[in-house]
């Protein structure tokens, strides 16, 4: 678990990565929950996603974000566009 004054101070690792199923789920008017899948190539494996967004001062900021490492694979959770 990181919290935000950790990631300031050790920076951001650069990585490869590919996002997919982004889907948005209104909470309330100023509040949504995303959830995606990441395929990090840097590291090879794989993530479940997901996070609160609210509208704070007419701008859209994280609120929490949680990731789950899985054994999953890409084939496996792309959606069915037919």
């Amino acid at each position: 678990m990181y919290d935000k004054k950790e990631c300031l101070e050790t920076g951001v690792v650069l990585t490869e990565m590919s996002l997919h199923n982004y889907e948005i789920y209104p909470l309330a008017p100023d509040v949504v929950f995303a959830t995606y899948f990441i395929v990090d190539k840097t590291r090879n494996r794989n993530t479940l996603r997901s996070s609160i967004w609210k509208l704070i001062d007419s701008r859209w900021q994280l609120f929490l974000h949680q990731g789950t490492i899985s054994r999953l694979q890409l084939s496996e959770v792309l959606k069915d566009t037919k």
